[in-house]
Order: C-alpha cells, then sequence, then structure tokens
C-alpha cells in the first residue's frame, strides 16, 4: 500500500513538472485530463471550462471515442451533477451520481456511469472549470485518497493554466501590435480600401488562431452585406457572397454597432450565421466597424465546432482591427470627396476659361467677318456669312460644353449595374417566398456596358420569375461573373423544366445572347433542378 501510494505521489510530482514546462493552453488542458485519469484509475474523464456566462463553453473528454462523442450529441452547458459543481466549486464524491438530487439523466447513446468524482479548477482565485471523472477502474468508488491527489492536481494545474494564458496573451499582444503598425502604415500612405480590408481578414485569421475571416461591406444604396474580403477556409468561395438581410449575426451587428461573441454560434439561440461553410462555425466574434449609428460593415471570424471560444485579449485585438478598417474606409472616402471636389474646380476653371475667354473672342471675330462682308462682292460675301454662321454654331456648341462643365449641368450617372441586380433580387423574394443567394465576380459595373447591362437585368428578371412560376424550388442561387465573359447563373433545386411549359421565354433569352455574340445554356444542376447560364463575351459586347 505504502509502495503504491509513494508511486501516486511521484505520478502526481511528474505530472506538475510537465505541466510547468508546457505554454500552449490547449496542450495544457488535454494533459491535465489524461493525467488526472491515469492518476485515479477513472475510466472517463471531461473537462468543462467555463464561459463568461457561468455555463460550460469548453468540453475536453478522456474515454470516449470521437464516434461516441458525435452520437452522445451538443456537448453539456452546465445542468444536473455538473452545473452542482458550477453552483457549489467544492469537491464532490459519489457512490452513484444517478441518485444525487441534482441529476438529470443522460442523453441517448452516452455510456452508463455511477461512481464520481469532481472537483473544481481555479486560476488566480477565480473559477476556470471543473475537473469530471466517472466509472472507477474495478468497479469501486472513488476514494479520499483520489479526491486529495485530484485536489493537488487541480492546484498544480492552476498555475499551468495561467502561465498558458499569460503567454498566449502576450504572444497576441505582440502579433496584433505588429499587425496595427502594418495596417497603419498601408492605410497612411493611400492603399485602397480592398487592399486594406484584404490585410486585415489576413491579419485577423492569424492573430485569433481561426479557421475562417471575412469582411462584409454594404452595397451602395442597400442594407444587404456583401463579403469584400475572406481569409482561411474556402475564402475564395466567400468573396463576392450577398449574406442575408436579417436574422443574422452580421445583420444584427451592422444594424446595432454592437459587436456579438458567441462560444457556439450553432447553439446560439439569438440569431444564425450569414455565410454557409462545409464545416460547422462553433465559436464566433463578429464585430462592427465603426461605433453605433456609423458603422460602416463588419468583421467575422469563426472557429471550427468543438474548438476553445475567443478569449477576451483577442476579441479586443481584433476589435482594434476593426477600428483600422472603419478608418481606412472613411479615409477612403474623404479622398474620393477630395478628388471629387478637385475636378469641379477644374471644371469651373475650364468653363470659366471658355466662356471668358475663347467665347469673347469667337464673338468679336464673328463681328469683325460681318463688318468686312459689307465691303465684298457677292460669292466671297457669301463664303463670309457661311464662316460666321459656323462661328456662331461653335459658340452654341461651346456654351453647351459650359453648361455641363458646370456644377448640376452634368448628366446624372445611371444606376451601377450591381444595384439593379440587388433590387432584381430583392423584388423576386416575394414571389419566391424566401431571399435567393447572390454572388458577384469581377469589376461589374465598371466592366460591363451600358447595352449588355440592359440585356442582364432582363435575362435575371425572367430567370427568376421561371423559378418563381414553375420550379417549385426551395432555393435559388444566382452568380453575375466578368472575365473575358458575362456570365449570369441562375441555378434552383426544383423540378425541372416541365414539358408542358411554353419556351418562348428561354427563346428570347437565347436570342438576347446570340445578338450579342453568346450563347444560353439550360439543363440540370449538379444537385438537381435547373441551371440557367447566360454567356456573352466582353470583348464583342
Amino acid at each position: 500500500m505504502a509502495h503504491h501510494a509513494h508511486e501516486r505521489t511521484e505520478l502526481v510530482l511528474d505530472a506538475l513538472a510537465n505541466l510547468g514546462r508546457g505554454l500552449d493552453l490547449e496542450t495544457a488542458l488535454n494533459q491535465i485530463s489524461a493525467i488526472a485519469a491515469r492518476l485515479v484509475g477513472a475510466r472517463y474523464v471531461a473537462l468543462g471550462v467555463l464561459g463568461a456566462d457561468g455555463r460550460i463553453a469548453r468540453f475536453l473528454t478522456v474515454g470516449l471515442s470521437p464516434a461516441q462523442v458525435r452520437a452522445i450529441g451538443p456537448y453539456p452547458t452546465g445542468h444536473g451533477i455538473l452545473g452542482e459543481l458550477i453552483r457549489h466549486p467544492v469537491p464532490l464524491r459519489l457512490h452513484d451520481l444517478g441518485e444525487h438530487p441534482a441529476s438529470v439523466g443522460f442523453p441517448a447513446n452516452h455510456p452508463p456511469m455511477r461512481s464520481f468524482l469532481g472537483v473544481p479548477l481555479r486560476v488566480h482565485g477565480c473559477a476556470f472549470g471543473n475537473l469530471y471523472l466517472t466509472e472507477k477502474d474495478g468497479g469501486g468508488d472513488f476514494t479520499e485518497d483520489d479526491q486529495r491527489l485530484l485536489e493537488a492536481l487541480a492546484a498544480g494545474a492552476s498555475v499551468a493554466i495561467e502561465n498558458a494564458n499569460l503567454y498566449e496573451e502576450a504572444r497576441l499582444r505582440e502579433q496584433s501590435a505588429r499587425a496595427n503598425d502594418e495596417i497603419s502604415r498601408r492605410v497612411l500612405t493611400g492603399c485602397s480600401p480592398e487592399e486594406v480590408v484584404a490585410l486585415v481578414a489576413d491579419n485577423a485569421l492569424l492573430v485569433a488562431g481561426a479557421d475562417t475571416a471575412i469582411i462584409a461591406l454594404p452595397e451602395d444604396g442597400h442594407q444587404h452585406l456583401v463579403v469584400r474580403a475572406a481569409a482561411g477556409t474556402e475564402a475564395k468561395r466567400l468573396v463576392g457572397v450577398m449574406l442575408p438581410p436579417g436574422g443574422t449575426f452580421s445583420s444584427i451587428v451592422l444594424t446595432s454597432g454592437e459587436p456579438i461573441v458567441s462560444p457556439d454560434a450553432v447553439a446560439d439561440e439569438r440569431t444564425q450565421l450569414s455565410f454557409d461553410l462545409r464545416h460547422e462555425i462553433g465559436p464566433l466574434a463578429v464585430l462592427p466597424l465603426g461605433g453605433p449609428g456609423g458603422t460602416r460593415g463588419v468583421l467575422a471570424v469563426g472557429r471550427f465546432e468543438g474548438r476553445i471560444p475567443f478569449a477576451p485579449v483577442v476579441v479586443e485585438a481584433l476589435q482594434g482591427f476593426a477600428a483600422q478598417v472603419a478608418v481606412a474606409l472613411e479615409l477612403a472616402e474623404h479622398r474620393v470627396d477630395a478628388a471629387r471636389f478637385a475636378v469641379l474646380r477644374d471644371r469651373e476653371r475650364i468653363a470659366r476659361d471658355l466662356h471668358d475667354l475663347a467665347v469673347q473672342r469667337l464673338y468679336a471675330t464673328g463681328l469683325g467677318l460681318l463688318s468686312l462682308r459689307r465691303d465684298l462682292d457677292g460669292d466671297h460675301a457669301h463664303r463670309v456669312g457661311r464662316a460666321v454662321d459656323e462661328i456662331d454654331e461653335t459658340i452654341a456648341l461651346i456654351r453647351t460644353t459650359v453648361h455641363r462643365l458646370q456644377p448640376g449641368g452634368a448628366r446624372t450617372r445611371q444606376e451601377d449595374l450591381r444595384s439593379r441586380v440587388i433590387t432584381e433580387v430583392d423584388v423576386a423574394t416575394g414571389p419566391l417566398g424566401y431571399s435567393p443567394q447572390l454572388r458577384f465576380d469581377g469589376p461589374v459595373d465598371s466592366v460591363i456596358p451600358s447595352d449588355v447591362a440592359e440585356h442582364v437585368v432582363a435575362v435575371l428578371r425572367e430567370g427568376l420569375s421561371n423559378v418563381a412560376r414553375h420550379a417549385h424550388a426551395r432555393s435559388v442561387a444566382v452568380r453575375l461573373a466578368v472575365s473575358d465573359d458575362v456570365v449570369l447563373t441562375v441555378v434552383d433545386d426544383g423540378v425541372g423544366i416541365p414539358g408542358d411549359v411554353p419556351h418562348s421565354g428561354l427563346r428570347n433569352l437565347a436570342r438576347r445572347a446570340a445578338e450579342l455574340g453568346g450563347a444560353l445554356g439550360v439543363g440540370p444542376g449538379e444537385a438537381g433542378g435547373t441551371r440557367l447560364e447566360w454567356r456573352v463575351p466582353l470583348d464583342s459586347a
């Protein structure tokens, strides 16, 4: 017995020494769980890390296979026996945890557990989490010696956790300071907003240790958010995607100007994610670019489900990045305003010079020719008269140009194509009963000519109308892309094209494409339904 006790003491000392060498929090937490299992001979061990709300925000397990964890479902948040240790942070040892008044039973597919030992973990005097051990080897109960050993491990583990937290905080502050310096230099040297938002997305991903990061900005004249920069998982696919207009983390942050930080976005009842990924996002932080009443967009950073939530120091660093983007966007607006003012000032100067110099000189020249014509014979007088008429026409043209150069005289710019496409999608939401997905790729506003833009809007309107009338679809995705070609794609998950439906609308769309040297393709989508692709070459457009 004494020899066994000595071995266990040696195991505790070795464990504490190993814990003291590590500086990574995730590694330290997994080591604590594994050491606890060996130390007291427990089949199952769980370590629950508490969040800011006092509930379990992170749950690590030993003894359960990944398949068992998936079969059990979402990890607990602090009910039953686990919550008892949160409410009363003192060691708890039970012969049969099912007999305790706080027990609420096990979820489906959960292995049976009887004997129980729980010990709180405290870091710097504050509750950090709890160690939960069940099923003592040999089928007996956990002993008082087990409890004391586990309390000793918990005391040493608190030091390791605090060291890891301090190291992580110092590393994050150093990384965020370097990133902020680089971003500030780019902003002050006049980099475009596109370069700045891309740089911030990359740095936010790195500093936060995240799996995905996006920056979404509202479209001009709309409350729709469009992803302008992305980093991490599926970054290329996300850029250009339009996010749903309401009921999402991003839309709420854009409207309120207040950040949202969630330990598990999947289970969060407040709202839903505003972007779809092939992996579920758990911890999520969405921050406004600017404050309430002046929000210019959102920065959203996420980790995959099951990873540790974002620490306050990470959120603080992300807020600094969001502020940098807001400053860059505001400076860009001021530069555009300054450039516009300079153009207007030059236009006024040119208009004034044309009126005061060119028009007056031409007018004086015309008068001189008129006086000269009186002394000329018929043919020469006729030629001089014609020259005077041309001078009058030139003066009229110059005066028209002067009018257009003056403020308010220029022709109003037509609404850009991107806004018109968004408007068509919004209009289609009513007949469809849901909001279509929308994505832009390439400079659709600056490259597509106005006559082609008219065709694009008409084709989109007809395509969405066909989906609403005939497809019986539950979703539809719209994509407008520009490279060597202008490509408009409308894909739905409906029943396909019925044989008894007139195809006159599709023939009109094909004719529009043929007029511009392009083609219309209609066929089944990858997952069923219908895929409509309208393509015209950009050079011929």
